[in-house]
């Protein structure tokens, strides 16, 4: 099973129309936020709410379920500075999720916390560690769980 995280366009949307293309028989799309687009024209993703998101009203957090695997998600600008991740993990924790992806920091990570697999896939606009803008592809086989880092350039 695979799904596909993405945060942080900015209103670009040709990125989005080609992560869509790309990945037909992903079991879902997650959006952690600053969108800043219509709810019309994200219908393909499950979306949070962004720091930019001024005009459009999406929920803080949301869990998903792709084919039994429970993932938890928001931007994380409301969470603690300086706590994000633990606040993540107890947030995911309290769901019953095993992921717990966020967005916001326009910096990629892939880490597993407290048996909590950690996912922020970059910006779609910018990165702000000098990195390529970036999305995560995430695959879940046999309860392994891979990340990859893709680039927007290669859309």
């Amino acid at each position: 099973m695979e799904f596909i995280v993405v945060s942080d366009n900015h209103g670009k949307t040709a990125e989005l129309e080609a992560i869509l293309a790309l990945y037909p028989n992903a079991a879902g799309f997650i959006h952690c936020g600053d969108s800043e687009m219509n709810p019309k024209d994200l219908t393909s993703f499950h979306v949070v709410t962004g720091n930019n998101d001024y005009y459009y009203t999406f929920p803080d957090e949301l869990v998903v379920d792709f084919e039994g695997v429970r993932i938890y998600f928001t931007h994380s600008h409301k969470l603690r500075f300086g706590k994000t991740i633990e606040d993540l993990v107890a947030r995911a924790k309290a769901k019953n999720c095993t992921i717990a992806c966020y967005g916001h920091t326009h910096r990629f990570d892939d880490s597993v916390v407290d048996g909590i697999q950690i996912i922020n896939p970059g910006s779609l606009y910018y990165n702000r560690d000098g990195s390529q803008p970036s999305y995560a592809r995430v695959v879940v086989d046999a309860g392994k769980i891979t990340v990859e880092k893709l680039f927007a350039r290669d859309l």
